[in-house]
């Protein structure tokens, strides 16, 4: 059993906010140093974790993948169990060329297909002797948002290698990048939006957020439910297209949503209605769904470890919710305002208060990579429960958008 890596994974992200690659990136945790044969042990016990509980598939999306991992794990033998081999691509910085070991890991690794991707790029001697054995190549955001960056960028296109921008956390710094001619982004700017507090929430937005508030009350029943559903046509007729679509195999054609309920249950029911109300929002990556679907998973997860299985679907919707700025480019505080939303539950949207606050804050630790800040913890969770709950929720929320055909 793996006890001392954390596995992180980041979205890579193209100028039309299509999903490229993932990055896959393994660490020890809290600055733990490990011995060759450590490595060897936990870090197979961690891929063997992945696909007995998720499968690299689901995880990644099937796309390539980037992998980050210090140089005693850049081993042939010890690489996620990616295939075809020729979608994974190993990152490499120029202490690579100190470590003759490692290396010689490296050639064999490109021999295998492989492909090598420089991290933390700038233009020097070291770094242009990686470029030899490189496809493509990553720099920090923050390192290179200047008058230099169109230059960089041409020299480094001009050698035909991919260029990846890293520590792209918001919309700004997107939009930046984007202007001087930056084709990858890697970050979660998309859940960071540029949003103004003199714009009021458009009317029609502010509908789905009374409609997502109520379809998500605990305490609702389905005779409300049904009604608060039935009183929009348009997803009335989407909710039943979907359940009626053919991969469903369903035994005859489901006509009410009374029907929808006593094939589905409820949960399941209220859950189609969150997808397709957020899948239905203009102008957002679909990546934005998958993170507000993984947050969502991971916080009912936390709910059950820390003894407050009860009020697990109080969790999922903070996941959910705490996308919703995002998804409507308005600030948190305005959108909690419109919902009637309890205020443990509003506390923990808006400044990461209460248990479930914590947990949130967790979340945004994990997809930033950001260990210093996962190790805060939640009390009752060790940091491995944390890694493992959080992949597993990756993989589910992938497997869900495919199984509802809502992919990108």
């Amino acid at each position: 059993m793996h006890h001392n890596l954390l596995l992180n994974k980041q979205p890579v992200l193209d100028t039309t906010h299509a999903l490229f690659a993932y990055q896959l990136a393994v660490e020890p945790i809290d600055g733990m140093t490990l011995t060759d044969q450590q490595w060897e042990t936990e870090i197979e016990s961690l891929w063997s974790g992945v696909e007995e509980n998720v499968g690299f598939e689901s995880l990644t999306a099937g796309k390539p993948v980037f992998y980050h991992a210090p140089l005693a794990a850049l081993k042939l033998a010890l690489l996620p169990k990616i295939e075809p081999l020729s979608k994974l691509m190993v990152e490499v910085d120029i202490e690579l060329l100190k470590n003759k070991e490692a290396l010689a890991s490296v050639k064999e690794m490109i021999q295998a297909g492989v492909q090598i991707a420089v991290k933390n790029y700038s233009p020097n001697e070291a770094n242009n002797k990686l470029l030899s054995i490189a496809k493509l190549v990553k720099f920090n955001a923050k390192d290179m948002l200047d008058d230099s960056l169109n230059a960089l960028l041409n020299s480094l296109q001009d050698k035909n290698l991919k260029v990846i921008v890293t520590n792209v956390d918001t919309e700004e710094s997107y939009d930046a990048l984007k202007s001087h001619g930056a084709s990858y982004f890697q970050g979660y700017f998309f859940t960071n939006p540029i949003v103004s507090t003199q714009k009021e929430i458009a009317g029609n937005k502010l509908a789905m957020l009374k409609l997502l508030a109520e379809v998500n009350d605990p305490d609702i029943d389905f005779d409300v439910l049904a009604q608060t559903i039935g009183s929009d046509v348009s997803l009335t007729h989407k909710l039943l297209s979907a359940i009626n679509h053919p991969s469903n195999d369903l035994p005859h054609v489901i006509e009410s949503l009374k029907e929808a309920v006593n094939f589905m249950g409820l949960k399941r029911l209220k859950f189609w209605v969150n997808m397709l109300m957020l899948s239905d929002v203009d102008d957002v990556p679909m990546e934005l769904l998958v993170t507000a679907l993984v947050r969502g998973k991971f916080l009912e997860k936390v709910a059950e470890t820390v003894g407050k299985a009860d009020d697990k679907d109080r969790f999922f919707m903070v996941g959910l919710f705490s996308t919703l700025n995002a998804f409507l480019k308005a600030p948190m505080v305005d959108i909690v305002d419109e919902l009637p939303l309890s205020e443990e539950v509003k506390a923990a949207l808006i400044n990461q208060q209460g248990t479930m606050g914590k947990a949130l804050f967790v979340t945004r630790a994990l997809e930033q990579g950001n260990t210093h800040m996962i190790m805060a913890g939640l009390e009752g969770m060790d940091i491995m429960a944390i890694s493992s709950g959080y992949m597993t929720a990756n993989g589910w929320a992938r497997k869900t958008i495919a199984s509802l055909g809502a992919a990108a």
